[in-house]
């Protein structure tokens, strides 16, 4: 009885481990350095996060996880680097257009680079979902003015 415990047990465990993702789930399970990454986002330590996800990235199967593309493009904005940021948030979206993180920061880059009619059409895409995301992008946008 004992032994199919465990194994049930364990079966659970892998299956959580392998739902891991973005949003919709539909991405692979992320590097042990992605959280190292977002760690030293969340540190506002933007030159080392940006050289442990260009290294993540550096591998093509997470060339199509919208979570790493994401986090990657904000550091790139954070660092100044408008026109590569911009391209990254929009390959995450091409990926999963609902994400909310890509939606809310590729408006904050609109903001950030005065095209704030380009950022309102974003908030209008946030509006539906209620999240704090819309509120932030919302927030953002009004400082600008």
């Amino acid at each position: 009885m004992r032994f199919f415990f465990v194994l049930i047990l364990s079966l659970l465990i892998n299956f959580g481990v392998q739902a891991a993702g973005s949003d919709d789930d539909k991405t692979l399970v992320k590097p042990r350095d992605y959280k190292k990454a977002v760690n030293l986002i969340k540190k506002q330590n933007y030159q080392d996060a940006l050289s442990i996800l260009e290294s993540i990235l550096s591998k093509s199967k997470y060339q199509k996880d919208p979570d790493i593309l994401n986090e990657y493009a904000f550091t790139l904005r954070k660092t100044g680097n408008f026109t590569k940021a911009e391209e990254h948030y929009n390959k995450a979206l091409k990926i999963d257009p609902k994400h909310k993180g890509a939606l809310e920061y590729l408006g904050e880059l609109y903001v950030d680079t005065k095209r704030i009619d380009e950022a309102k059409k974003i908030l209008v895409k946030l509006e539906k979902c209620k999240c704090n995301e819309f509120a932030e992008l919302k927030e953002y946008i009004n400082k600008s003015n």
